[in-house]
């Protein structure tokens, strides 16, 4: 009789062991874990999408948001190292043609001079000249309406990726 309870006594602590045992041994290397408590973040070579993104690795910065009136006024903004992709919007309020000459101070070089219709709102993208980027340094925007008085609103923002525009 007591052959039989320890014949089934070491036969449950076996079973008992095995069940135990076997599930550690078989995902001690399956690779998997706990998504939870880990973290994946891209090197600095990877190219991040809108799909694809860490929002902190992301910048972009204001450069300008202005109302403009008289008969020509001026923006003056300074572009930082690294953000050198820009977007400028400009909404002309009133019926006569909008002219506008952006400039970089530092060297004195006239990059573009771009023609907003009255009641017209234009998009420029520095993409559009600049693929690689616009030089850090100080700008100015000097804007004329034939003559006329300007009546308009503009802003523009930088970023260190076209993406981020």
């Amino acid at each position: 009789m007591k052959k039989k309870h320890l014949i089934a006594s070491a036969l449950s602590l076996g079973l008992l062991g095995g069940a135990i045992a076997v599930p550690s041994a078989i995902f001690a290397d399956s690779g998997v874990t706990d998504s939870a408590s880990t973290s994946t973040y891209g090197t600095k070579d990877e190219v991040k999408t809108p799909g694809n993104h860490d929002v902190g690795l992301f910048k972009r910065k204001d450069l300008f948001n202005v109302n403009l009136d008289g008969k020509s006024p001026l923006t003056e903004f300074s572009i930082s190292p690294g953000y050198g992709h820009v977007k400028l919007r400009v909404s002309n309020n009133s019926k006569t043609t909008l002219t506008f000459t952006l400039k970089h101070v530092n060297s004195g070089d006239y990059l573009l001079t771009k023609y907003v219709g009255g009641g017209e709102t234009f998009n420029w993208y520095s993409t559009n000249g600049f693929p690689n980027g616009m030089r850090s340094g100080d700008y100015e925007i000097q804007w004329h309406a034939s003559g006329a008085y300007v009546d308009a609103s503009a802003w523009a923002v930088s970023a260190n990726s076209p993406d981020e525009l």
